[in-house]
């Protein structure tokens, strides 16, 4: 499936705090498994809809990958326009996210019904979730039906983050970095403290 080169389209000035990354960061966005804001567009309508079914698959190519019941909205419009993001909220969102969980936008727009700013992505037509602190903008590269679900794998075409909230991993550890995880039904959690692993030599070596 051939992808369209990127342009360069304008970028809303409430983006300047958020770092471009190189597409390898889009795998390590996606851990520790937080949920996203999938945001799609096909011709005049746009959707988003709350995912916690995320996955990095590829290292090269970067590839992620997430699961989409096929009754959904999304899963019509991405099917149709091939493109999109990826959007990480943090706590502060946790109304709005839950609230784009539980709603379809066959009933109106969700945006709106969230409070949420869709702003213009970098490199495909479908909008991005102003408020996030990251964002993977994605092209469909394949679809695989699993179940009541299909999963499709993106290509990342274009990846941002906020500085505060992310520097080659998640900095949990700042306000900016608590990004939600979805536990089941209206529960969620977010991470507060790293812990990093370190390998002693062998006596015997």
């Amino acid at each position: 499936m051939s992808l369209p080169m990127q342009t360069t389209r304008r970028v809303n000035s409430r983006m300047a705090s958020k770092v471009e990354r190189e597409a390898i960061d889009a795998l390590r966005l996606l851990q520790p498994g937080p949920l996203a804001l999938v945001s799609s567009r096909f011709r005049s309508t746009d959707n988003i809809m709350t995912a916690a079914w995320l996955t990095p698959l590829s290292f090269d190519p970067p590839l992620v990958g997430v699961a989409i019941h096929t009754g959904r909205l999304t899963h019509e419009l991405v099917t149709r326009s091939e493109f999109f993001a990826l959007n990480i909220p943090v706590a502060d969102l946790l109304t709005a996210a839950h609230r784009c969980g539980m709603t379809t936008g066959r009933d109106g727009d969700k945006f709106e019904a969230a409070g949420l700013t869709p702003m213009d992505a970098q490199a495909i037509e479908a909008p991005l979730v102003e408020e996030c602190v990251a964002h993977i903008e994605c092209g469909v590269v394949g679809r695989h039906s699993i179940g009541d679900h299909d999963l499709f794998v993106g290509r990342p075409l274009a990846v941002s983050a906020d500085a505060e909230a992310f520097d080659g991993r998640w900095l949990v550890e700042a306000d900016a970095g608590q990004v939600l995880h979805h536990l089941r039904a209206d529960y969620y959690a977010t991470l507060s403290r790293p812990y990093r692993a370190r390998l002693t030599p062998d006596a015997e070596s």
